[in-house]
């Protein structure tokens, strides 16, 4: 049914949602000490295990209840809202993230964009990305070559790559150009505009 089709894997805080002064300041108010820089580097590697291995950056015990408050006041973008409809007549368009799957589709629900995305694969899924990538290549019969990671953050890129899937990394998230240069993605783009045209140059 999908032969013809190709997947496109999204990132969801910082590609899709702009959250990262509101998980920063969630993150800060168990690390006092944790400068917003810090917080930047834990996305170097996959951000659940980077939260468990660095002692100055405990988990929050609430970090989800919180993040749950002030989700009404998270939107995405238009631009990236109107590149996301025309993508998803084209691709088959999916969100891995380090977030529960519940709250994603909640706040797909409330910026009208649910339609769109055919699966949402959060926390409570799978900790590591590389195994919800390769479950989602499974399940569409996809080639990891037919595939494409849409990230922020180099720990995203590394773990892609370890499914052959290639990336783009978008610089409006989590980590800034520098960060996401050493994780060598396909592209890296600094332009919701530019989503669109970098997609179809890899795919």
């Amino acid at each position: 049914m999908h032969n013809n089709k190709k997947l496109i894997l999204f990132d969801f805080d910082g590609v899709l949602v702009d959250t990262l002064i509101m998980c920063h300041e969630i993150s800060k108010e168990v690390n006092k000490d944790l400068p917003l820089s810090e917080f930047r580097d834990l996305f170097n590697g996959n951000i659940i295990d980077s939260v468990q291995n660095n002692p100055k950056a405990k988990q929050h015990p609430q970090f989800f209840e919180r993040y749950e408050e002030q989700m009404r006041e998270l939107t995405i973008p238009d631009s990236i809202k109107d590149s996301i409809s025309k993508l998803s007549k084209k691709y088959i368009l999916t969100i891995v993230s380090a977030t529960p799957t519940g709250l994603i589709k909640e706040i797909l629900k409330q910026t009208n964009t649910l339609k769109y995305f055919s699966d949402a694969l959060g926390r409570d899924i799978h900790t590591s990305k590389v195994v919800k990538n390769k479950m989602l290549l499974e399940k569409y019969n996809i080639a990891p070559e037919n595939a494409l990671f849409i990230t922020d953050t180099a720990g995203d890129v590394y773990e892609a790559r370890e499914c052959k899937i290639p990336s783009i990394a978008v610089t409006w998230g989590y980590q800034e150009e520098e960060a996401l240069q050493k994780a060598n993605p396909a592209k890296i783009i600094s332009n919701p505009d530019d989503l669109i045209k970098a997609i179809e140059e890899i795919l």
